[in-house]
């Protein structure tokens, strides 16, 4: 029996439904040994030519795995099988080169198996093998030669494949066996592909009795870099440990749908759904830390009415001490209404049914300020309706904004500037982003994020989705440029996914948009201006007042920033630029006091003094010479 602790309290009632990340911060894994008993960071893609639905064969092996507790493992049956078991939850950067292992049991004679590195569904280059013979096998690139050669693997033996990609675009592909380290097989070719996405690739035929193990799956990449300024996903994916088939209540999750942090706790509500109902009602899960997830024992929270016939998004607030949930129902015929919870812990609720009774207000969220609730929905299908309330009950429209396309929404109050954020998701364009100074008329939408070409998230039409921001009771955030998000990764099969039913391939995973420095984040300043940082800033203290400015590329980490305190700032700086000469840099330091003055060490060496201006801003312009990592103090005089 587990029990989990956060900060101090036993979580009564709560079933540990995660593993703890062996990892500290956000620094991408790049590794899968399918420890988590599941395949949360791959999604099984067809690639037959079967014309009707066809059922991936993919499980979790704790009886005989390869290593540790579990491998994922692959079953043929009495149809033929060609499967990608694919994913971009891996960072890779080149020069990458991606191993891992398998072994195949059984008869083990009608097979293949492969690992590919993808730049789309229509370019990528990888090695496949069968008993006897390996190859080169690709799409869309045109430089790779194929190769082949003759090989003789033994059923119960242990073989790793490699595929890597260098700096100068030598591709290399090999098969090997594990413990002698013997190469079997090798390959070396030309190209010029940018990897985005790994796929692990499986073909049986009909009745072969084959069982195919994978394990360790590791990349070997370049550093992850994040863009200061974008809406990017994290390479660490966020989501309740699920299999693609459940019936059970606990079902899988839809969505992080509404995220809230109330006292150092995490809290997420979601829609649960399962392969026989769309909606089953809502479920509640908890985290302390943001990324391990314990899903509530005793889910669903509360089920939809017997007069509707399904429930989907849901948006939960804590207003004076209660918590108030809006939600969509549908009472048949596609015809959304939203309806209304109220709850004293956020796990019991009573529900008072219909807010807004109007055709097709499905999936609201909701923002509070000021004693106004402003709900935000999707209206008639293609437009987003806003409409606003005293009580959270009696909501009056206020606006129509006509987006053209069928697109969820997502919405945040910002405190630092008193700005509404308003977001459309999914719908052939990706999501999209107008701002608001009343909350209800919003200025032009523009696009700010889309799509993977290949991954968990490459699906056109809604590939990004349910976007859910972490916020206050409220709706709000403080500054959103320190903006977490959770969202649905979705991805779109040609001919296995009957509708919502079958939807393993869905994850819940985490993205952001960051800008300025985050204490403790190494962070690259390249001409232009443009940051970059070398690990995800999720839920890091930002150095609020604190900027830097370089002619050529550098590498600053700061570790302090208190503009009250006579130690201001400190950290490191390093000038990381091809060339071997000085480079000019210029750090910025604001909300200090007016008239004072300011000193900024080098290495415990004062390199420049000035009196912070009538804003209390200070600047300092130095040469930086390239001769390794210099610390710097920012001293009050």
């Amino acid at each position: 029996m587990i029990t989990a602790v956060v900060f101090g309290i036993v979580l009564s009632g709560m079933q540990l439904m995660s593993v703890a990340n062996d990892i500290n911060g956000l620094l991408p894994l790049n590794r899968d040994g399918f420890e988590t008993g599941d395949w949360r960071n791959f999604r099984p893609h067809y690639a037959g030519d079967a014309t009707d639905w066809i059922r991936p064969n993919f499980s979790i092996n704790d009886v005989d795995p390869i290593s540790g507790n579990y491998s994922l493992r692959w079953l043929s049956d009495n149809r033929h099988h060609e499967w990608w078991m694919l994913s971009n939850a891996f960072c890779l950067a080149k020069p990458v080169t991606v191993t891992i292992d398998f072994r195949v049991g059984g008869e083990g004679t009608d097979f293949e198996v492969g690992l590919v590195l993808m730049a789309s569904k229509e370019e990528y280059a990888g090695i496949k093998v069968s008993r006897e013979t390996a190859e080169l096998f690709k799409e869309g690139n045109t430089t790779i030669d194929q190769g082949r050669g003759e090989v003789s693997l033994l059923p119960g033996t242990i073989y790793t494949l490699s595929v890597g990609i260098s700096d100068d675009h030598l591709f290399k592909a090999a098969v090997l066996e594990r413990e002698s380290g013997t190469v079997l097989a090798g390959f070396e070719s030309l190209s010029f592909m940018k990897p985005e996405a790994v796929s692990l690739y499986v073909s049986t035929g009909a009745g072969s009795a084959t069982a195919i193990d994978f394990d360790d799956l590791v990349a070997d990449a370049a550093g992850y870099l994040v863009p200061a300024g974008e809406y990017v996903r994290s390479p660490h994916f966020v989501v309740l440990p699920r299999l693609p088939d459940v019936s059970q209540d606990q079902g899988n999750w839809v969505g992080g749908q509404s995220s809230m942090l109330e006292d150092g706790v995490f809290k997420m509500w979601y829609r649960i759904r399962d392969n026989q109902e769309r909606g089953r009602g809502y479920g509640f899960a908890r985290s302390s830390d943001g990324l391990n997830w314990e899903k509530y024992a005793h889910n669903p929270i509360f089920s939809h009415h017997p007069d509707y016939l399904s429930n989907e998004k849901i948006s939960v607030l804590k207003v004076d001490g209660l918590y108030r949930a809006w939600y969509a129902v549908d009472t048949g015929d596609n015809n959304w209404y939203t309806a209304y919870a109220t709850s004293g812990d956020g796990l019991k609720w009573e529900q008072h049914g219909l807010v807004i009774d109007e055709t097709y207000c499905k999936d609201p969220v909701v923002i509070y300020l000021d004693g106004t609730y402003f709900l935000y929905s999707i209206k008639d299908d293609t437009q987003i309706g806003v409409y606003t309330s005293s009580d959270g009950v009696d909501f009056t429209h206020q606006n129509t904004i006509d987006i053209g396309v069928h697109a969820h929404v997502a919405a945040f109050f910002e405190k630092s500037t008193g700005l509404f954020h308003l977001y459309s998701t999914a719908g052939y364009n990706g999501v999209n982003h107008a701002i608001s100074a009343n909350g209800i008329d919003f200025g032009f939408f523009t696009n700010v994020m889309n799509p993977s070409a290949v991954g968990l998230d490459d699906w056109e039409q809604a590939g990004v989705t349910y976007l859910s921001f972490i916020t206050d009771g409220y709706g709000h955030v403080y500054d959103a440029g320190s903006l977490p998000f959770y969202y649905q990764a979705r991805n779109h099969w040609d001919n296995n996914i009957p509708g919502w039913r079958f939807h393993g391939g869905e994850r819940v995973v985490l993205g952001g948009k960051y800008e300025g420095l985050f204490l403790g984040v190494p962070a690259q300043i390249h001409p232009g201006q443009e940051y970059y940082y070398e690990s995800f800033p999720f839920m890091v203290p930002k150095a609020d007042g604190f900027t830097i400015a370089a002619l050529r590329p550098v590498r600053i980490i700061v570790n302090r920033y208190d503009p009250h305190n006579e130690l201001v700032a400190s950290g490191s700086l390093e000038a990381i630029s091809n060339f071997p000469r000085r480079t000019q840099v210029q750090l910025k330091a604001e909300r200090l006091v007016p008239g004072k003055g300011y000193q900024l060490f080098f290495d415990n060496e004062k390199v420049g003094e000035t009196l912070a201006d009538k804003y209390g801003i200070v600047i300092f312009t130095i040469p930086v010479q390239q001769d390794g990592p210099k610390s710097f103090q920012l001293l009050q005089k």
